[in-house]
């Protein structure tokens, strides 16, 4: 038997983590905070007029409110009915970042410049990551993703803030007895949808056609929306990018009891309706910080029966979850972001770590570390990948498996292990152009091609250039994105995916019988 506390430990932070080490490029990265210098364009919603910009055949709206600002007595609650004007809103500039800013309920939608009302265009809508405590819609980590070089496919993308942090996920007693759940940033994610669904045919965009795609933390979300009652019909295809799918929420209890102390701790107690009008005066400043990974106070989805009714790994192995297209997929080097080391191996007991060692070093070249990484990848991404997709496909769903392996000439030497955590966001969005060394622009294409045609279709198909193999039992099919392009594999990486399937259905992990 494992030590199971020190796995948990690990895939705590694997989930939780913001960042792995970021690359020089990274540190460099500015998201964009603007559209490209270009030509008016105007257009109006039912919220009231829009001036947008449009550059190098590319519509941009962004900055645009979906919901009311969750300030004041909004705090804690569902988000309200979004904000009407008169006049020209300036839809040039992106709005306020919810890590900095409680008034950041923004929305961006980029197009192809010659989309008309009604013209039914394909739809995605993009949930960015960032630990639910970081990040915002119009990039991180490496990648712009506002959408522009969807919008050249033909695809609108719609890209929208949510809470983040305490603003975004907590529970108290006193706000649980008003009755709405505990997770408002998973609640903004349903607003935005819900404002795409009343919305988007303005920008020549299809409602019955919306893809719903995010990474790490965004992913999660995506799978989460999938198993979400208040999320049914918002949404028809559904793309997981590095998703954690084993990962479980909070329980409500604990996420109450976590709250009660936090709420004590800045001056708050009790749980009837004057200490949810405490809570709502404070700053969130005045709210204690997580004290680390294993905090059971962090910002984290809760399970509060509404918005997430249970845990994802519960959900898709009794086949509650929307039975949509699905492309799911990881990096092949995910333990970047807990940079386990070989000491951490040493500590599992002697049994399990030659069956580890067996596996996953089967020629015995003794690099310790490299299995350590390579074990904590797979634990965390690389078999609940496999997991989610079986039990999709059981369920009847169509759904496509994928692995991201390739890393950069120029990073080699800093990634010995291979594409670490966020890599693969700029290869599916295709910018900042400029960051890409030639080399790599053909992969790149391809991903852009892949997602374009799946938010199209529902079908990656042959669009990067390699027929995409849909995922059955038996052979099992995916990509793997090389620096060679897009290779097809059967049954891939299973020794591996065995070995941790079989460790997390030992200890209470959910299982397809």
């Amino acid at each position: 038997m494992f030590r199971r506390a020190l796995v948990a430990a690990a895939l705590a932070a694997a989930a939780l983590t913001a960042a792995a080490p970021v690359t020089a490029q990274q540190q460099r990265y500015q998201a964009p905070t603007a559209a490209p210098a270009g030509e008016p364009q105007a257009l109006k919603i039912k919220q009231g007029a829009l001036r947008g910009q449009n550059a190098d055949g590319v519509g941009y709206f962004l900055g645009i409110p979906f919901a009311a600002p969750p300030v004041g007595d909004l705090r804690w609650r569902p988000p309200a009915a979004a904000p009407s004007w008169s006049g020209e809103r300036d839809a040039t500039k992106a709005g306020a970042v919810c890590q900095t800013n409680e008034d950041c309920l923004f929305l961006n939608v980029v197009r192809p410049a010659t989309a008309k009302p009604g013209q039914k265009l394909p739809v995605m809508v993009w949930i960015h990551g960032g630990a639910f405590v970081t990040g915002t819609s119009m990039g991180a980590f490496g990648g712009d993703t506002e959408g522009t070089e969807f919008a050249k496919k033909g695809v609108i993308v719609v890209s929208a803030n949510h809470r983040l942090g305490r603003a975004g996920w907590f529970a108290h007693p006193a706000l649980s007895k008003e009755g709405h759940g505990s997770n408002y940033g998973t609640m903004d994610q349903i607003a935005a949808l819900k404002w795409v669904r009343d919305n988007i045919a303005s920008f020549g965009g299809d409602p019955r056609n919306v893809t719903i795609f995010g990474e790490s933390a965004g992913a999660i979300a995506v799978l989460h929306l999938m198993g979400s009652p208040e999320a049914k019909g918002l949404f028809h295809k559904a793309i997981a990018q590095s998703s954690f799918g084993r990962n479980d929420p909070t329980p409500l209890k604990v996420a109450e009891e976590a709250g009660l102390k936090l709420a004590e701790a800045a001056g708050v107690k009790g749980d009837g309706p004057e200490a949810a009008a405490a809570l709502r005066k404070l700053p969130l400043s005045a709210i204690p910080a997580s004290r680390g990974l294993t905090d059971p106070s962090r910002p984290f989805p809760i399970v509060d029966g509404k918005t997430i009714v249970a845990p994802v790994q519960q959900i898709f192995a009794q086949g509650r979850q929307a039975k949509v297209p699905l492309i799911i997929g990881g990096n092949s080097h995910e333990a970047s972001l807990t940079r386990p080391q070989p000491a951490m191996l040493e500590a599992l007991p002697a049994d399990h770590r030659e069956r580890v060692i067996k596996a996953f070093d089967p020629e015995g070249k003794g690099d310790r570390a490299k299995v350590v990484n390579d074990y904590m990848t797979v634990r965390s991404i690389t078999e609940p990948d496999r997991f989610i997709a079986r039990a999709h496909a059981r369920a009847g769903a169509p759904v496509w498996l994928y692995y991201f392996s390739h890393v950069p000439t120029a990073q080699q030497q800093a990634k010995p292990y291979g594409a670490a955590h966020t890599d693969e966001i700029r290869f599916v969005f295709g910018n900042p152009r400029a960051s890409f060394a030639p080399e790599d622009l053909p992969l790149s294409n391809a991903m852009n091609s892949y997602w374009a045609a799946f938010a199209r279709k529902g079908d990656p198909d042959g669009a990067g250039g390699v027929a995409w193999p849909r995922f059955q039992p038996g052979t099992e099919g995916q990509i793997e994105f090389t620096a060679s392009g897009p290779q097809v594999r059967q049954q891939f990486l299973k020794p591996w995916r065995d070995l941790v399937q079989a460790e997390y259905e030992a200890t209470g992990g959910a299982k397809l019988n």
